[in-house]
């Protein structure tokens, strides 16, 4: 199966049922399927060919899906930007892939101008406006293309599953972006582990919040909703109030949202005035969730939570399941069905094999159909990540005697003072448990003496909370020895993420720095 054909398969089987709301307008499997052809027939009159890349810088909206489908149509490469790069972020994007169409959003006509300057392989711009007065001259407008081309019904050749469906670009928190190929084996793989982990239904109703040029709002979440001819609604942009009222009103029933999010919508002064019963589901992953809110996460906001691990190389390799999420807080869960998961020695250049005992941190190694192939052009790189045919993903875990997996923070992050190893997670973990504590980060700061000291970073929840508040739980846990404690408490009113949710350290030791 190709990423095409799910769509083909949602259309035979439920033609007349809606697949996809976006602001004020609903098309049906049938109608939807015509728009995404008729925009794919426009890329085939612009020259685009199979294996040719189409990028798309545009923020979360209907048009997002409509080119990436498009893409898949013409077994072209769709290649999604994050909306909110610089100009300058996005054309070495552009470059590295080799774009031909650029796709952009309304807001963003001033970005695609000075991205087009700099680049070359660009051949058409696409702007989604509303108005196609408001398109530059020489550029295209999108909806003009997709409700004005004619569908000519040209024979086009069937994808392989080896043949690449999409460059999704990392989020660079190591450096440069790479281009994490994404072949439609891969993709197909990814859709069929969420179905079968979430146990998604044609009657479910998804709300996206996630930006859909990462692979959790896209491949992970958008496209398996597809696959069982469920219906997608498509926020332009989160905001707590705003999704809590579009789950009343659309009455949805899964939710795909990070812990800060989730975390928002919990405490917004509104919450127990809006109905969110209709939800049966939420999927979240990125960070920890406090014991005392995912008690209420439960009780009050849904009663089935899926906490989930992957990565753009391989996504959704672990998951912790509902049944598991008090007894087992923390935990990422277990390998999923098609995901294979080892702990092994962290030392440079262990192999596969250098497995470690349950309750020794290590790093994780994964595998399976859904695991990238290899960075675009970066053979070094990829070499780097992609070892015997697993994905070294860099994150340091745990394994306990069930088989159940635990984050303890990236390799990188790792923290030596005095000598010692710190895993800035586990001290994370005893402050989430803190009263007054909403978020937490742990690093670790240049010391002349030691080497590094632990220092935490606190969102709270409580005005009143005070760095001897926090010094004083953590001198009382019989969970955090004394050289973890932290040695400087930094309060703040928001701690700074990527769009997965994943706490950005290095902004936060460059401030401290």
């Amino acid at each position: 199966m190709h990423i095409a054909r799910i769509l083909e398969a949602s259309v035979e089987r439920f033609p007349n049922h809606t697949a996809l709301v976006y602001e004020d307008r609903r098309w049906t499997f049938a109608d939807w399927h015509a728009r995404v052809r008729r925009f794919a027939q426009a890329l085939s009159d612009l020259g685009v060919r199979p294996g040719d890349r189409v990028a798309f810088y545009i923020s979360t909206s209907e048009n997002s899906v409509t080119t990436y489908f498009g893409c898949q149509i013409l077994g072209a490469v769709a290649v999604p930007l994050n909306f909110r790069l610089s100009p300058g972020e996005a054309a070495f994007i552009i470059k590295d892939s080799g774009a031909r169409v650029l796709v952009y959003g309304r807001h963003l006509t001033e970005n695609a101008l000075k991205i087009a300057a700099q680049t070359r392989s660009v051949h058409d711009l696409i702007s989604c406006a509303y108005d196609p007065a408001n398109v530059p001259e020489g550029h295209h407008h999108f909806e003009t293309l997709a409700e004005g081309t004619l569908d000519r019904d040209e024979p086009r050749p069937i994808p392989a599953g080896t043949d690449i469906s999409a460059l999704v670009y990392t989020s660079g928190t190591t450096g440069r972006p790479k281009g994490v190929i994404h072949t439609h084996a891969n993709d197909v793989a990814i859709a069929m582990n969420c179905v079968m982990e979430y146990g998604l239904k044609h009657t479910d109703i998804a709300l996206h919040i996630a930006p859909l040029y990462h692979v959790g709002g896209m491949q992970a979440y958008f496209l398996p909703h597809l696959m069982v001819g469920g219906t997608n609604v498509v926020l332009g942009r989160y905001e707590a109030e705003k999704t809590l009222d579009m789950i009343a009103s659309e009455r949805i029933t899964t939710l795909f949202a990070v812990p800060t999010q989730i975390q928002e919508m919990l405490f917004h002064p509104r919450f127990s005035e809006i109905d969110t019963s209709s939800l049966r589901l939420i999927t979240t992953g990125g960070a920890a969730i406090a014991s005392a809110v995912m008690q209420r996460v439960i009780e009050e906001f849904c009663p089935n939570i899926f906490n989930g691990y992957g990565m753009t190389e391989a996504s959704l390799t672990l998951v912790l399941h509902p049944e598991d999420a008090l007894r087992k807080l923390g935990s990422c869960g277990q390998p999923t069905l098609i995901s294979e998961c080892r702990v092994i020695d962290p030392a440079p250049g262990a192999a596969p094999s250098a497995t470690l005992p349950p309750g020794q941190v290590g790093q994780l190694i994964v595998r399976g159909p859904q695991a990238m192939t290899g960075y675009w052009n970066n053979p070094f790189e990829t070499s780097k990540k992609l070892k015997a045919g697993w994905i070294y993903t860099g994150d340091l875990f745990s394994k306990d005697e069930e088989g159940f997996y635990t984050f303890h923070g990236r390799a990188d992050d790792m923290i030596v003072s005095g000598g010692e190893n710190i895993y800035p997670r586990e001290i994370e973990e005893i402050l989430y448990r803190c009263p007054g504590v909403q978020e937490a980060a742990v690093l670790g700061l240049p010391d002349e003496k030691w080497g590094q000291i632990v220092a935490a970073y606190i969102v709270a929840s409580d005005a009143a909370l005070t760095a001897a508040d926090l010094d004083a739980f953590c001198k009382a846990s019989e969970d955090l020895a004394p050289y973890k404690r932290p040695k400087r408490y930094h309060f703040m009113d928001a701690l700074p993420t990527n769009p997965s949710g994943k706490v950005l350290k290095r902004e936060l030791l460059a401030a401290a720095t």
